[in-house]
C-alpha cells in the first residue's frame, strides 16, 4: 500500500501538469480496501452485546445510525449516530500497537489540536480548516497516538500529521483505529451558547466541538471523489437527500450563509422574514431558503415520511408525526445556535 501511494504521488510529478487531477480529498491512511470492494477490511469493528449475544461488527465503524441497537417489535432500529467512519489499521508492532500514519486527507490549515487523551471521547485529536471557494470545510482525525503537526501549520494532501493509536474512551489496543470526519461548522458563536445552554459543563475545545462540527458521510466522499476528481465538498454536500426543515428567525449572526453562501439558492431575498433550513437525517444543512413568515421561534416545518421515527429521522430535533412534527427541547436548542448570539436561550434543563 505505501508503495502505491508513493508511486501514484511521483506520477503526478513527472507527468505534464493536470495529467492527474487530484481529488479534493484522500484517505487519510493507507487503508484503501473500500475502493476495492472490502468494506470489512477498512471499517474497524464495534464490540456489541445485543440480547446476550456478543459480536464484533464492522457495520459499526460506519457513518450514520449503525450504533444502539434496540428491538422494535420485530425489527431491530440503530439509533445512535456515528457521524465519522472508524478506519482499522493495516500493520501492527508485535505488541499489537497500530503503526500506521495518519495524513491529511485535503490541503489546508491546522486549526485545533487536543492533546489530552481524557479531553473528550476522541482521545488525541487534530482539526483541520480546508478552504474551497472562499468557505471553510473540517476534516478531523482522532484517538491518535502522537501528534506531528501545531495549530497554525499548513499542510499539504498526504502530508503525516499524525499515528494511529487507540487513545481515548471505550477503545483498547485491539481497536485501535483513526476515527475520521469530514464537517461543516455550525457557528462562529458557538461558545457563547455553549456557556449558556450548558453553564456546568466547560468547553474545551473552543469552536472545534464535536457539537459544532456536523459531518456528512465521509466513506462515500472519499469513494465519490477517487472516481471523480472534480467532485467538489459543495457539490457532495447539496447531493444530500432532504430529510427535515427548520423555519429559524433571520437575526445578525446567522453564520451558515455566511460560511456557505452557496446553501442559498440563486435569486433569494437577501434579507427575508425568516430562513427554512433543510437538512439530512443526519443533521446536515444542505439548503436554505428565504420566508416571507414572520415568526416568534423556531419551528418545525417539514419531515419526510419514511416509517421511521421523527427521533431517527432528525436526530431527536422533532418529535409528533410527520403531518404535525414540533421541534423538541433539543431542536429548539439547535436553531438557537444557527440563529447566533442575538437569540435568546433558556438554559438546557
Amino acid at each position: 500500500m505505501m508503495r502505491h501511494r508513493l508511486f501514484r504521488l511521483a506520477l503526478g510529478a513527472v507527468l505534464p501538469l493536470g495529467a492527474i487531477a487530484a481529488p479534493v480529498i484522500d484517505f487519510p491512511t493507507d487503508n484503501r480496501a473500500l475502493i476495492e470492494g472490502k468494506p470489512q477490511d477498512f471499517f474497524m469493528y464495534v464490540d456489541r452485546n445485543f440480547e446476550g449475544e456478543q459480536s464484533k461488527p464492522w457495520q459499526g465503524g460506519q457513518y450514520g445510525y449503525v450504533r444502539g441497537p434496540v428491538r422494535q417489535g420485530d425489527k431491530v432500529a440503530y439509533i445512535q449516530i456515528h457521524e465519522g467512519v472508524d478506519i482499522r489499521p493495516l500493520e501492527r508492532d508485535a505488541q499489537g500497537n497500530p503503526l500506521d500514519a495518519v495524513r491529511a486527507a485535503a490541503a489546508g490549515r491546522v486549526v485545533y489540536i487536543s492533546q489530552l487523551p481524557s479531553a473528550s471521547n476522541y482521545g488525541r485529536y487534530v482539526v483541520i480548516e480546508h478552504r474551497e471557494g472562499g468557505s471553510p470545510f473540517y476534516t478531523l482525525y482522532a484517538h491518535l497516538a502522537g501528534i506531528n503537526v501545531q495549530p497554525g501549520d499548513t499542510v499539504q494532501q498526504g502530508q503525516k500529521i499524525g499515528q494511529m493509536g487507540f487513545t481515548g474512551a471505550g477503545i483498547n489496543r485491539e481497536r485501535a483505529h483513526v476515527h475520521f470526519e469530514v464537517c461543516l461548522m455550525l457557528s462562529r458563536h458557538y461558545e457563547a451558547w455553549h456557556s449558556t445552554v450548558f453553564p456546568s459543563d466547560a468547553n474545551r475545545h473552543g469552536l472545534y466541538n464535536g457539537m459544532n462540527l456536523v459531518g456528512a458521510d465521509p466513506s462515500r466522499f472519499l469513494v465519490e471523489a477517487s472516481k471523480n476528481p472534480s467532485l467538489t465538498w459543495r457539490g457532495y454536500v447539496q447531493s444530500l437527500d432532504p430529510a427535515f426543515k427548520i423555519a429559524i428567525r433571520n437575526l445578525p449572526g446567522f453564520d451558515l450563509i455566511r460560511n456557505y453562501p452557496w446553501l442559498v439558492p440563486a435569486g433569494q431575498p437577501a434579507n427575508p422574514k425568516s430562513w427554512i433550513v433543510t437538512f439530512s437525517r443526519h443533521g446536515v444543512p444542505i439548503k436554505v431558503e428565504a420566508s416571507d413568515q414572520q415568526i416568534a421561534v423556531a419551528q418545525a416545518v417539514w419531515v419526510k415520511n419514511t416509517g421511521e421515527t421523527l427521533k431517527q429521522l432528525t436526530k431527536g430535533y422533532m418529535a409528533g408525526t410527520t403531518t404535525n412534527p414540533q421541534l423538541t427541547d433539543s431542536g429548539q436548542r439547535f436553531a438557537r445556535l444557527l440563529e447566533g448570539p442575538n437569540s435568546t436561550i433558556a438554559p438546557a434543563p
